[in-house]
């Protein structure tokens, strides 16, 4: 059978009166025809109607410029084969079948224009019937909600940051190592090298990291952050490249990896040296070719993301050894940028003090308090093992006691320093580890409000990684 654009003349006529004539009903048909046309095509949104077969018969003005195709090519295409990525038919099978039963359904799904791009649309979708009642078919009211699911996977990521605790911030000192890694920045920043950022933890990579990117083309675009060692092993590959419904047990909705996040602009994998080895070929892949998959889908999705890496680790020698790719890490370290601890750079531990009490004092509601020429031999001859962070938390928590004491420092052994020690040696080589760790473990998830990640956290406070803490944490039965 032929299948007309849309037969309005089959459409109810109990506004026609059996006393006009043939010529004149079918004049009215016409106009009102004509008249049903030029509503649907006013709509601020699209409208599409199929038959019982998923068989486009009407497509407005609005519908033809979403999907890029004319009504003549739209019009006897069965919608969701024309429309839908391949994977997707099956589900749409499914809401055909619902809607010859009658059931009236709202929706979001991705539509695949004509030109191959993809665009988020909603879509409220209402069987429809004729005189006798039968279900004809089904009108599609779509709206497109590209702007809208963009907005929302941004927030999503900034929310996750905010509870993280990252925001950017200032880079603060004069010393010569610190002088050539500025200058190093300015080299780098305006081309799309890769970067890996060499370090100890609490140096300020991430800082450098935003430094690379705001120096950039991409700085209109977002910088995604990504800690590697907070990522739980078996979710590397959906907090990468994301998955969609039903791809693994408790994916009850689609989500979008950090790499379609930061499509245009900038990734920055930080502690990248934590990344499963099984993984690191998908990463390469990438880097290299710009395409990946989401997990549970066949469409090969392309991306512009420049990365920047981060690591405390000697990722060549782990390299090396087969902990870490080769070519991943080549690729990764097109230009790397040192930086040095705080211990190495003297000259930045004043000027960084100065900052760190100047904005903690305003936090707190008190007289931005002065060093003395004792503070400053007491921070400078300190060693700094958890470097700026741990600079940072001293000069808050002096601070907020200044009120009670005038500003004093507590630089005694720190934890962090003492557990560093103990970790390197095994339990049998001496007396009291398990005590003793396991004291200053809980010290710091106290000191911490038992946050294991982030800046505030208890990993930061003692220098080690986040899931190396999970693991003593397991491993010494320690409850909140």
């Amino acid at each position: 059978m032929e299948l007309r654009p849309i037969d309005l003349d089959r459409f109810p006529l109990d506004t026609l009166s059996a006393r006009q004539s043939p010529r004149e009903i079918s004049a009215m048909l016409a106009s009102r025809e004509e008249f049903y046309r030029t509503i649907l095509d006013s709509l601020a949104e699209g409208v599409m109607i199929t038959n019982s077969e998923s068989r486009i018969i009407f497509a407005n003005k609005v519908m033809q410029e979403v999907t890029g195709y004319s009504s003549s090519e739209l019009v006897g295409q069965i919608s969701y084969r024309l429309l839908s990525p391949k994977q997707n038919w099956s589900a749409m099978e499914r809401r055909l079948a619902e809607r010859l039963s009658g059931k009236v359904e709202e929706y979001e799904h991705e539509l695949i224009r004509k030109d191959g791009s993809v665009a988020w649309i909603a879509v409220r979708a209402t069987p429809y019937r004729n005189a006798q009642g039968d279900i004809l078919g089904t009108v599609g009211a779509i709206s497109c909600i590209e702007r809208r699911k963009s907005l929302e996977q941004e927030n999503e990521y900034l929310l996750d940051e905010i509870r993280g605790g990252i925001g950017a911030g200032t880079i603060i000192g004069q010393s010569p190592s610190l002088k050539k890694v500025l200058e190093q920045i300015q080299v780098v920043a305006p081309t799309c090298a890769n970067v890996l950022i060499l370090g100890e933890s609490g140096t300020g990579k991430e800082l450098i990291a935003q430094a690379i990117h705001d120096n950039s083309d991409r700085r209109k675009k977002t910088l995604v952050r990504v800690n590697c060692a907070s990522i739980p092993k078996d979710l590397f590959e959906s907090e990468f490249f994301g998955h969609v419904r039903g791809a693994f047990t408790g994916a009850v909705k689609d989500r979008v990896g950090r790499f379609d996040l930061a499509n245009g602009g900038t990734l920055f994998l930080d502690e990248v040296g934590e990344i499963p080895l099984e993984l690191q070929g998908k990463l390469l892949r990438v880097l290299q070719e710009g395409t990946f998959e989401r997990l549970g889908e066949e469409r090969t999705r392309k991306v512009n993301v420049r990365v920047i890496a981060a690591t405390n680790r000697d990722l060549l020698a782990e390299a090396k050894q087969g902990r870490f790719r080769m070519d991943l890490y080549y690729r990764l370290s097109v230009f790397p940028i040192q930086l040095d601890s705080l211990r190495d750079r003297k000259e930045d531990i004043i000027p960084l003090a100065e900052y760190f009490l100047q904005k903690a004092a305003v936090r707190s509601g008190v007289p931005v308090p002065r060093l003395t020429l004792e503070h400053r031999s007491q921070l400078e001859n300190y060693p700094w093992p958890g470097n700026i962070r741990e600079l940072q938390n001293v000069i808050e928590r002096s601070v907020i006691l200044s009120r009670l004491e005038g500003l004093k420092f507590n630089l005694e052994p720190a934890p962090h320093a003492v557990a560093g020690k103990l970790m390197e040696h095994p339990v049998n080589d001496l007396a009291g580890f398990k005590t003793r760790e396991r004291e200053i473990l809980v010290d710091a998830l106290t000191r911490a409000n038992w946050k294991i990640y982030g800046k505030a956290g208890a990993a930061a406070l003692l220098g080690i990684p986040p899931t190396t803490l999970a693991s003593k944490i397991k491993k010494w039965k320690i409850l909140r």
